[in-house]
């Protein structure tokens, strides 16, 4: 089954959300929860899907103004984009998974993100480097080539 390729940037962000945001949560998950606890699987899940519907909504505008930003540094274009994308994303991420995970705004809320967030940062910030790439090709080979699917309806 392949994709029309219309919905090739909207396949490309879902992909990305969906396995930036699996990843992100799962670490989340691990290090607000204290391991690998016995509801760590159903915690992960629900970070999961927090994180995704989150992302997938920033990831519609961010890229772009990240990438006019970065437009700037001629030369470390891409280590600015990663840097900044990465930055905005884990920490707006990880203080809304940090909230739900203690429920609030508890005492210790500020420690617990920030060390779950420098984390996440740095995990993401590597990711950032070689995961659109790989996403890119992934989505390159669900869309539909035009030319092969009119030949196949003119037959």
């Amino acid at each position: 089954m392949r994709i029309h390729a219309k919905y090739r940037q909207l396949t490309f962000i879902s992909t990305m959300s969906i396995v930036l945001t699996f990843i992100m949560s799962g670490i989340m998950t691990y290090v607000l929860e204290g391991g690998f606890i016995a509801h760590f699987m159903s915690a992960w899940m629900r970070d999961w899907g927090i994180a995704f519907v989150i992302a997938f909504g920033l990831n519609f505008f961010l890229p772009v103004r990240v990438r006019r930003f970065a437009n700037q540094f001629k030369k470390a274009q891409l280590i600015v984009y990663a840097f900044t994308i990465s930055l905005i994303m884990t920490f707006i991420l990880s203080f809304i998974l940090t909230a739900v995970a203690m429920h609030g705004f508890a005492p210790e809320f500020a420690s617990h993100w920030l060390g779950a967030w420098r984390i996440a940062f740095i995990i993401v910030f590597v990711m950032n480097f070689f995961l659109p790439q790989w996403v890119g090709r992934f989505v390159g080979k669900l869309i539909a080539n035009p030319t092969k699917t009119s030949a196949v309806a003119a037959a």
